[in-house]
């Protein structure tokens, strides 16, 4: 697996298409990355993060070519800085404290009656987002921890939702003409977390956490605790 970070430029045209369309995005990363490969350790995700700086995140089962990516949307003066994420992954062991940012799309499915597939919803509010988040650590291999940062909406002490969005957009119909109108609660969180099982999380680091993978959601990076 290689993760990738490229510093986008939001003023550039072809920036704000790519910025402003899920589907647009998914499509310039699946020419980067040669997309999904189906025999091979895990999928492609990526992400999104602003604030000062804009950048794209790219995890991929083969090392990517992003020169076009940055060619027509990087920051002047900078590069794609891809890493071999695989070294990483084998170190991670029970017990450890990192600190991660995940963007996912909380949503829960609502039964529509007997042999009927179930009718998909997303969670709106801080408190459903959070609480979407909490209940699948278990199985995701880790535990939240309590962090210093606390306010009256975006944290219990455990978990910061610190942005939230709702991007909507046309996605072509894959049996045939005609497009489908798609929204998506992207939700982006942040928080402290210990290692309970390396496995799992090895496996939620690779496969992604939650739907919407193909456009933006699922990726959780993972960084060393600050130590103030």
């Amino acid at each position: 697996m290689f993760l990738t970070k490229i510093d986008l430029a939001p003023e550039r045209r072809l920036a704000r298409k790519y910025l402003g369309s899920p589907q647009a995005m998914h499509a310039v990363v699946m020419g980067a990355t040669g997309g999904n490969i189906g025999d091979g350790p895990g999928r492609v995700l990526w992400r999104v993060d602003r604030g000062t700086t804009t950048a794209l995140y790219i995890l991929s089962p083969l090392e990517p070519d992003c020169s076009q990516l940055v060619a027509e949307v990087g920051a002047a003066g900078t590069q794609a800085r891809t890493l071999d994420y695989s070294p990483f992954l084998a170190s991670l062991d029970a017990g450890q404290l990192w600190a991660f940012r995940l963007t996912a799309n909380p949503s829960y499915s609502a039964s529509r009656g007997p042999g009927v597939r179930g009718q998909r919803y997303g969670h709106v509010t801080v408190e459903q987002q959070r609480q979407w988040l909490i209940e699948r650590t278990p199985r995701l291999g880790f535990e939240l921890m309590p962090v210093d940062h606390v306010d009256d909406e975006g944290s219990d002490g455990a978990v910061m939702v610190v942005h939230r969005e709702r991007p909507v957009f046309n996605r072509r119909r894959s049996e045939g003409e005609g497009r489908d109108r798609v929204t998506i609660n992207r939700t982006v969180y942040e928080g402290v977390l210990r290692i309970t099982d390396p496995e799992s999380l090895r496996r939620a680091l690779i496969a992604g956490i939650g739907r919407s993978k193909a456009y933006g959601c699922g990726l959780m990076t993972l960084a060393r605790v600050r130590q103030d």
